[in-house]
């Protein structure tokens, strides 16, 4: 989006087939070249990428077509349904202070990523950037000092990107404690989604919750990655009945999230009927499903899972 002022068009005659269409349609084809599925990585609104950049394929040309199009396309869509990932707190608060002058669009965004390749044993800065910034303050504080929480009021997901964990100069139960220290202070959202590297068929044996998945080791600490995660999401009058976790492995990466079934339903999976089901503990899980609270729970044990409501996760530790 450029910052240069453009004036409003002064001949609003019909330029082409496109402004010909119903607003409906018009707005279904702005949308279709506003959100790619690829994220956007380390934007700043107004200013050019850098050469060794990825540029999103997107379609934002079309507001350069004409001052009309310029001045009658919805670019919240642009906003409210792509994801912005970060390597640096530097880079996201660029981002939104970008969008001081643009509200809208600020309050718009949905889904944020956390790319935690820069992060570094000898360079500990950038990791406790990293945990102030998602400390979920708020009030002058947070508007002072930086917060997730102050400059995306609209959240709704947050992704934590630990695939290059083979890379990343730190001991794997150093980066294991700052995985779940990200997650400790954030929630109230409606999905949170930890990105792991997952290649080959002996990371498949491995349970979608092990840290080898996100740190390339299994002893690395307390293994309480999904509680911290549950806590992250709002579960609503029935916290139990109304998240679920949830796995997926695409392109060598495994994608482990707890989320809301209605923001599952509604954002993600309209074609989700049901939770994964195991006959035995000692049965592998599926390469992708989910699962409830119950069931992670007690994934030791042949436990069957009750149908009351009502329990809170917080009983089981």
């Amino acid at each position: 989006m450029s910052c240069v002022p453009i004036a409003p068009p002064a001949n609003l005659q019909l330029q082409s087939p496109l402004l010909c269409l119903p607003a409906e349609i018009k707005n279904a084809i702005y949308c279709h070249c506003f959100v790619t599925a690829e994220p956007i990585i380390d934007a700043i609104v107004g200013s050019p990428r850098s050469k060794d950049g990825i540029a999103p394929s997107l379609g934002v040309n079309i507001l350069q077509t004409c001052r009309r199009v310029y001045y009658e396309a919805d670019r919240r869509p642009l906003f409210a349904q792509n994801r912005f990932r970060f390597s640096t707190v530097d880079r996201v608060r660029c981002f939104f202070r970008s969008l001081d002058k643009y509200e809208i669009f600020r309050d718009s965004v949905k889904d944020i990523e956390i790319d935690a390749r820069h992060v570094h044993s000898d360079h500990p800065g950038i990791a406790r950037e990293w945990l102030h910034y998602l400390a979920w303050g708020g009030g002058d504080w947070g508007k002072t000092l930086g917060s997730l929480r102050v400059d995306a009021p609209g959240l709704k997901c947050l992704r934590l990107n630990f695939e290059s964990w083979p890379w990343i100069p730190m001991f794997r139960a150093e980066l294991w404690n700052l995985l779940r220290s990200m997650l400790m202070q954030v929630k109230g959202l409606d999905r949170v989604v930890i990105i792991g590297a997952s290649k080959g068929r002996g990371m498949i044996a491995h349970a979608p919750w092990s840290p080898v998945h996100f740190v390339g080791g299994d002893d690395v600490g307390s293994d309480d990655l999904v509680e911290r995660m549950w806590k992250v999401v709002r579960g609503g009058e029935d916290d139990i009945a109304n998240k679920l976790v949830r796995w997926e492995r695409q392109n060598g990466r495994l994608y482990l999230e707890v989320i809301t079934k209605p923001y599952l339903v509604n954002q993600i999976d309209r074609t989700w009927a049901g939770p994964s089901m195991r006959n035995s503990c000692t049965d592998a899980w599926p390469e992708n499903g989910s699962c409830t609270w119950f069931a992670y729970h007690n994934r030791h044990s042949n436990v069957i899972e009750p149908t009351t409501k009502g329990l809170n996760p917080s009983a089981f530790g």
